[in-house]
């Protein structure tokens, strides 16, 4: 891993670049708007400013007690370096410290990764009712499997 990467609450002005990163890991950066102050990001080391120092992203959606993990990207540059168990571990300690109970996710393509990480396939149906109307569930990723972690 390299040194000097920290992971930081994301901020309005990261906004830009996160999109960026989402669309570059192939990820939808739509209705990251309304939740960005639940995100997090790691930027380069050297980073002053610019698009391309953003290099790892994740972000909660909370409704309740429950929330849903999105947005975890890595840049290509940096995958497989063990960013991506660190933002997994720093998003369960910010959902855990918003006392959120259960954290869900949907992916089609990191199932593996995230069952090695604790969470387990569920069905929608254990889904909290508004957290079934974000954009996530109705229009993104409307036939990937559920998962969950109670933390």
């Amino acid at each position: 891993m390299r040194d000097g990467i920290l992971i930081e609450d994301a901020n309005e002005s990261d906004r830009a670049a996160i999109v960026v990163l989402l669309q570059n890991t192939n990820l939808p950066p739509d209705g990251i708007e309304s939740h960005l102050k639940n995100f997090i990001v790691i930027r380069h080391p050297e980073a002053v400013a610019g698009l391309e120092f953003l290099v790892g992203s994740a972000g909660l959606e909370i409704y309740g007690k429950s929330a849903l993990l999105r947005s975890l990207a890595i840049h290509p540059d940096f995958q497989g370096t063990g960013l991506g168990t660190r933002l997994v571990n720093r998003i369960i300690d910010v959902a855990k410290g918003k006392g959120i109970t259960h954290l869900f996710l949907l992916t089609d393509s990191a199932e593996d990764y995230f069952k090695k990480r604790g969470f387990v396939v569920v069905g929608r149906n254990l889904v909290p009712d508004d957290m079934k109307q974000s954009i996530e569930f109705t229009t993104l990723c409307t036939s990937s499997p559920s998962m969950m972690r109670e933390i």
